[in-house]
């Protein structure tokens, strides 16, 4: 019953509070700094940001060896089209890039400590 517990709390951690938390901050960040919204943008955030927090979540939490820098790996890939952006038109993206790579943190963030949680490598 205490795995069933750990997991629970750790994937609700995870996807649940990490979700809210990073699309307020994102949000606020952009608001606060007057970020239009990216153009063109296939892929919703939200399904991007659970999937990832999902994925490290549970890499986390079964102790794999790497997890740490295949989250940053993953981070540096997902910032390379912000990057092309960056080298073609000059600083204008600069704000853009910036908020993106706080926001992937602060997702990998609640996905480190769900992973722990649901590992029960931290107590809840």
């Amino acid at each position: 019953m205490d795995t069933l517990v750990r997991w629970s709390v750790g994937l609700a951690v995870a996807l649940v509070l990490g979700a809210v938390v990073t699309e307020v901050f994102v949000s606020s960040l952009r608001r606060t700094l007057n970020i239009p919204e990216s153009a063109g943008r296939v892929v919703p955030g939200w399904l991007t940001g659970l999937s990832e927090r999902l994925f490290f979540t549970l890499v986390i939490a079964f102790n794999v060896s790497g997890a740490a820098i295949a989250m940053m790996a993953w981070v540096a890939l997902k910032l390379l089209p912000n990057w092309q952006l960056y080298v073609t038109h000059g600083t204008a993206n600069k704000p853009m890039a910036w908020s993106s790579l706080l926001g992937s943190l602060c997702s990998m963030f609640f996905a480190l400590i769900g992973g722990l949680i649901a590992g029960g490598r931290i107590g809840w």
